[in-house]
């Protein structure tokens, strides 16, 4: 009897060795912290400084309507498997100024309540560049598809509103951090 009593404590002891180097190695994933959604770093960037990680630009969009801003261009970036993805880039003379004149403009195209048709957008300047068309599982249904906003989320990063495409709030958010974290390191 007393060496089933052994058994099972080994054996317990065993399941639980087990246990606590599983969750051990299951702690050595990299955890993805995203940039908060508005920062400031003290900085002032320029389309400069977004061509020398790559961005290609697109369109300059003329800003007269949009109050504050200094400039703003559509264009892409490659990803990491070198896919070309959309952004935008407004860009204001402070990070108040961006904040102040600029987050009421960003909401507006972004997340569940986004809009990007002529009756209800605030900025109407190249309007088409923010829509992406959603369409259905058929050809005609994808020719004739939803008009759906092309950016999920956005950051506003010292003197500038970054808008990034995505599945959804998260993924776009993500996409927003990768491209911040390359210009920090410039």
């Amino acid at each position: 009897m007393d060496i089933i009593k052994k058994m099972r404590c080994l054996s317990i002891f065993l399941i639980i060795i087990f246990s606590i180097i599983s969750f051990a190695c299951a702690d050595n994933q990299e955890v993805f912290i995203p940039i908060d959604r508005i920062s400031d770093e003290g900085k002032i960037y320029t389309i400069e400084d977004f061509k020398s990680i790559g961005f290609k630009k697109s369109s300059e969009y003329n800003v007269e309507q949009l109050p504050e801003a200094t400039s703003a261009f559509f264009g892409f970036i490659k990803n990491e498997i070198g896919e070309s993805e959309d952004y935008e880039i407004r860009f204001y003379a402070t990070h108040n100024g961006a904040v102040e004149f600029g987050t009421k403009y960003a909401d507006n195209i972004v997340g569940e309540d986004a809009c990007v048709k002529k009756d209800c957008s605030l900025w109407l300047e190249n309007l088409n560049q923010r829509q992406q068309i959603d369409g259905g599982p058929s050809i005609m249904e994808s020719m004739a598809g939803t008009r759906n906003p092309k950016y999920k989320n956005y950051v506003i990063y010292n003197n500038l509103i970054l808008f990034c495409p995505g599945n959804d709030e998260n993924d776009s958010l993500k996409k927003c951090t990768v491209v911040i974290q390359k210009l920090s390191n410039i």
